[in-house]
């Protein structure tokens, strides 16, 4: 009996132990990489978020304005622009599930009014090219918007207010119908907003609710994400920030999309993107498990599922997706082998961004999972 009690007793202080070697871990590699990364050139700022077998570590570092000490914290939040994608991407698989609609679905059995050029070679564009990139569509509509990028200059974030402040829901279904497919569809990967803009038109008309209704419905109350929507109210817009575009040294105009928003418009929280991580690594939920279905792959490394990028490495399949707007990006990846998940969210934003983000993922998790 006493032996027995003393292998239970020495069972128990050893997973103690290992439980609080983890914490640390992982708190010095958050605030190892941390540092690291806002000493790269033009960073202000970034708050970073590890949610591991039930815990979440969140730590915050630089200024939000440089010289004011205007530190970022759990209250902070950020346009988390694409990864909005894959909350809607939510959407549709719960939609799948509860039989309202199907992949193989023509888009225009969604569409009101008549859109014969949404098809090519008689093929049309259906639910799972939307969700995959591979509907032909332009990136974004109108059409003005796409050269905005092809020169990164420090005027990008405000033409992109000037278009985004003058441009509609009304006009978006107009320029659709101007729209020329020129490829195979399902074959050639091309990323479109204009293509989540249309899941969510689809979605409001499925369900007669709004996009915000829809995300509470299906899952931010039900895990008390209390600070993500598509439209902040009042208290949250005051905690609402500005970034930086390049090395501007004025801050960036928020995003003003004025459409569905269903491919960039979400606003959230660190905490709150640790509960959606949380839901993520839920296998047992049917929605979770039919939005990581793999729905299109190219036979080299562009795998995706319901909006998401699927990746298969030494880590097991991971799921993960970048947002950026022209003052804020981020990038956040989902790793169900080690039930763990990343959030990384910087006030700046520019052509680098993304990779100094997905460099310091990969050191958090190196120093976390070796």
């Amino acid at each position: 009996m006493k032996f027995a009690l003393s292998i239970l007793i020495f069972s128990l202080t050893t997973l103690f132990l290992f439980a609080q070697n983890e914490d640390q871990v992982i708190r010095k590699a958050i605030e190892k990489q941390g540092e690291k990364f806002i000493r790269n050139k033009n960073i202000h700022s970034v708050s970073i978020g590890v949610y591991k077998d039930g815990k979440t570590y969140i730590n915050h570092f630089g200024e939000l304005e440089k010289g004011t000490g205007n530190i970022p914290n759990n209250e902070t939040i950020y346009e988390i622009a694409s990864v909005t994608k894959t909350m809607t991407g939510y959407l549709v698989a719960k939609a799948v599930l509860e039989e309202k609609l199907k992949l193989e679905d023509d888009i225009r059995d969604y569409l009101k009014g008549d859109y014969p050029n949404l098809v090519f070679e008689n093929q049309a564009i259906t639910i799972q090219h939307l969700l995959t990139h591979t509907g032909g569509l332009p990136a974004f509509l109108p059409l003005e918007m796409n050269g905005v990028f092809e020169k990164f200059d420090e005027q990008v974030p405000f033409k992109v207010d000037s278009i985004e402040s003058n441009y509609s829901k009304d006009q978006f279904l107009k320029d659709l119908h101007t729209v020329v497919i020129s490829t195979k569809l399902g074959t050639q990967y091309s990323y479109s907003n204009v293509g989540a803009e249309i899941v969510g038109y689809i979605l409001e008309n499925i369900y007669q609710k709004s996009i915000d209704e829809l995300l509470q419905e299906s899952f931010l109350a039900s895990y008390n994400m209390t600070n993500t929507a598509i439209h902040l109210n009042s208290e949250q817009k005051e905690r609402l920030i500005k970034g930086y575009w390049m090395s501007n040294k004025i801050q960036s105009p928020n995003q003003q999309n004025k459409l569905w928003a269903t491919g960039s418009g979400a606003k959230s929280t660190l905490p709150d993107l640790m509960q959606y991580v949380k839901m993520q690594l839920d296998e047992s939920n049917e929605i979770v498990k039919e939005c990581h279905r793999k729905l299109y792959d190219n036979g080299n490394t562009l795998k995706l599922a319901y909006f998401w990028r699927v990746w298969q490495d030494k880590y097991g399949t991971s799921y993960n997706h970048h947002g950026g707007t022209s003052g804020m990006q981020n990038w956040l990846y989902i790793f169900p082998k080690y039930n763990l998940g990343i959030s990384i969210i910087t006030n700046q934003s520019g052509p680098k961004t993304p990779q100094l983000l997905s460099k310091t993922v990969k050191k958090i998790l190196k120093d976390v999972v070796e």
